[in-house]
């Protein structure tokens, strides 16, 4: 982690309203050396050796405790500083401190010494590119609502209020609140710790907002800033679960901005504060960005955004970052003039905004049991997915759709590696009907497999990181004394996620038409071809690879494809049990993240024209480079699909190009491509404005091109910063659009 150097701070600021100037040029980071005394703590290496030592005094105790004890270890320990130029405190504590002490021998115990048999699958799936299953602390938001209007002193009483009404307990509920309690006790310490060396560095601002927070919730704009940074702070880089939304920030914060107003604080100074939040988010540079979302209803169905969502966009834009990332609900009633301030910016290259549709959200949630209140507030986290607040969903379960195209064509063995993976399979096919049937046979096993693998090891995630910070927010876990890991949650969700539609559905086409419809080569020719990676094939290549008939152009045949697999594994796991002691249900999404690269360098040709280990496509989005058909054709192959049913994410990536999209008509262009697929009942979209011929020259001269953004499958990086193979793979989809 890196922080923004306190000693700019004012210098900063003062830029920020220089109209002539960027704002990003001025920002610059400091190391931890140059900020901490280190009189105010142990170093990282100590702290690391003193939860150790104190933690094998404590091994007859419930794992729950012991990592309470670590975490309000380091706490009192961690170096700190509380400069007068800054408004936010920075702790130099070594990054995840109990994932290297704790959480990871823990869950080495689990795997090797509990369940081998998942741990070899996961193992083996990982080196082949069949899936990608790993435990998920990745994907948690707390109940913001609670963290703000209860503060840590509240969410403390209100534990220990649930434990005494309870009565006689078992020993895991006693368990469960004496970790909350000794997690908040250690952090009002903290605080309080925090306070008087804001004090001593001459900091009063800083000072009397911790002095208030040590005893009540937040009463002002810069107060709940200030406790969404530690709430964060405290539990992704301490407790170890990364917290992947900073609340639906306008809804949260306006009752907070509006009582500030009207006391006299300006609103120039709530948007130096708003900036300097920003910062400290890019300043920490997450590589999936962190999120943070605005928008959705009221329950009259009136909008949710306000003046403050319009300041939100205003000031994230003069920074020119890209991290926090920013999701907008978007409902029947947001204002049409704030969705054309957010394109404007993403035509302007500020393009880290996603488009989430709410109705689409809410008709997925009460699909699957949620009440019409908890789905209109539902939670929007990490890159698209959504969720009722309180749940913990886990994502990390990516499953490779081409796999089992592979297993089909030999037999049940994976192409590359020879390990036989699937199931035993015919060596040809009479029909494309029968290829079709064995493909979603051998689906249906990985499926089936992949749900056995992660219910095998979700038994015992919170066994491996027990989650006091999280639990503590949750009023059904505080109510049942439960841990959010363990079942407590409102909802216990786990996810699979499906790779590379386009793929699958393409390849499928090119087998219809040119083995079994023209009968050009056999299926056993076809296999040799691609096992050969096409090396003395070219024509055939050449045929496979431009063949129109690609699916992301609003084509028949390669969408009803797609559409039939979208089916498929929707009815195959979605609502079937997942692990016994979460109690939860298996829900579908369609987000890829990396994946796409690390599954593809382990994937074969494909009957697509892909060659062996190239990327594989993103989301629910056409292969890189084979949208030929436009933006609207795009949207019209995505939302031919119930969205609704994925209660995870369905998301689209579009490319435009930079002339599409010029002066007012343009800009109306955009928001009639996006509330066409509003309307259309699509789930999410965002958006890359480019053109190949820029992406050319920012690949060839790096220092000319230096803040320029590119949109990467839910997340926002500076294009210099990928490597070439996808920055080639963005050309590629830029040429297409021509």
């Amino acid at each position: 982690m890196e922080y923004i150097c306190s000693a700019d701070y004012h210098y900063i600021m003062n830029k920020y309203h220089d109209q002539d100037k960027p704002f990003n040029a001025h920002r610059r980071f400091i190391r931890h050396d140059e900020i901490f005394d280190e009189t105010t703590g142990m170093a990282g290496e100590d702290i690391l050796a003193g939860i150790l030592a104190q933690d094998a005094t404590l091994t007859a105790l419930p794992h729950p405790i012991r990592k309470a004890k670590a975490f309000a270890y380091v706490l009192e320990n961690t170096r700190i500083s509380c400069d007068k130029r800054d408004i936010f405190p920075a702790i130099n504590m070594i990054d995840r401190p109990l994932n290297k002490t704790l959480i990871n021998p823990w869950k080495k115990e689990v795997f090797e010494g509990k369940i081998p048999e998942a741990n070899k699958n996961c193992a083996l799936w990982m080196e082949n590119g069949a899936a990608t299953l790993r435990p998920d602390y990745d994907h948690s938001v707390p109940v913001w609502d609670r963290v703000f209007s209860l503060g840590f002193v509240g969410l403390l009483e209100e534990s220990e209020k649930a434990r005494a009404a309870k009565g006689t307990l078992t020993p895991e509920q006693t368990a469960f609140y004496d970790g909350i309690k000794i997690t908040y006790t250690a952090i009002l310490d903290f605080i309080c710790r925090l306070e008087k060396q804001a004090e001593k560095e001459g900091n009063p601002r800083m000072a009397a907002a911790l002095s208030h927070l040590r005893i009540a919730p937040p009463a002002t704009f810069y107060e709940a800033l200030l406790t969404d940074y530690l709430y964060f702070m405290l539990n992704e880089h301490i407790e170890g679960l990364q917290v992947r939304s900073l609340s639906n920030f306008d809804r949260l914060f306006y009752p907070f901005y509006q009582k500030d107003l009207e006391k006299g604080v300006t609103e120039g100074e709530i948007r130096k504060d708003l900036a300097y939040f920003f910062l400290q988010f890019t300043a920490i540079g997450n590589y999936w960005n962190q999120p943070v979302y605005l928008g959705g209803c009221k329950a009259d169905e009136s909008t949710q955004i306000n003046e403050l969502s319009y300041i939100f966009l205003d000031v994230y834009d003069k920074l020119n970052i890209y991290s926090p990332k920013v999701q907008i609900k978007v409902a029947p009633s947001t204002p049409k003039d704030f969705l054309l301030k957010a394109l404007d910016m993403i035509r302007r290259g500020n393009n880290s905004i996603v488009f989430v549709n709410d109705t689409t959200m809410r008709k997925a949630l009460e699909k699957i049991g949620a009440t019409p209140q908890q789905a209109r507030l539902c939670d929007v986290k990490g890159c698209y997915e959504y969720a009722v607040q309180g749940t913990l969903g886990s994502e990390m379960n990516y499953v490779n759709l081409i796999k089992p195209l592979e297993y089909a064509l030999h037999r049940g063995y994976d192409a590359l590696s020879g390990d036989f993976s699937g199931l035993e399979s015919p060596e040809d096919y009479e029909s494309f009907e029968t290829l079709f049937a064995e493909y979603k046979r051998q689906l249906g096993h990985l499926i089936d497999r992949v749900a056995e693998t992660v219910n095998a090891f979700e038994s015992y995630l919170a066994y491996i990181n027990p989650q006091s910070m999280i639990s503590a927010t949750c009023s059904d876990c505080i109510d049942r004394g439960v841990d959010t890991l363990a079942g407590g949650a409102t909802m216990n969700i786990s996810n699979m996620m499906f790779g590379y539609i386009a793929n699958a559905a393409d390849s499928l086409t090119n087998i219809k038409k040119y083995v079994f419809a023209q009968k050009m080569l056999t299926i056993r020719e076809l296999r040799d071809i691609l096992d050969a990676d096409f090396e003395g094939n070219e024509k055939i290549h050449r045929i496979l690879l431009s063949d129109r008939d690609k699916y992301g152009n609003n084509k028949d045949l390669p969408d009803s494809i797609a559409k039939e697999i979208t089916e498929f594994v929707y009815e195959k796991i979605a609502g079937k049990p997942n692990a016994e002691i979460r109690g939860g249900r298996w829900n579908v999404g369609f987000h890829v993240a990396r994946q796409s690269y690390d599954q593809g360098a382990k994937t074969a040709a494909s009957p697509d024209g892909r060659r062996k280990g190239e990327e594989l496509s993103k989301n629910l989005s056409a292969s890189m480079g084979r949208n030929r058909e436009g933006a609207t054709a795009a949207i019209l192959s995505v939302t031919k699909f119930d969205t609704a049913s994925f209660t995870s994410d369905a998301p689209l990536d579009l490319g435009l190009l930079p002339s599409a999209v010029k002066g007012a008509d343009g800009l109306e262009a955009m928001y009639g491509l996006l509330m066409t697929f509003i309307k259309r009942g699509g789930h999410a979209m965002h958006i890359n404005v480019f053109d190949a011929d820029t992406l050319r020259k920012a690949q060839a001269n790096p220092e000319k091109y230096q803040d320029l953004q590119i949109r990467v499958c839910g997340w926002n990086v500076l294009f210099n910063n990928i490597c070439k193979e996808e920055q080639d793979g963005f050309i590629r989809q830029a040429e297409a659009l021509v």
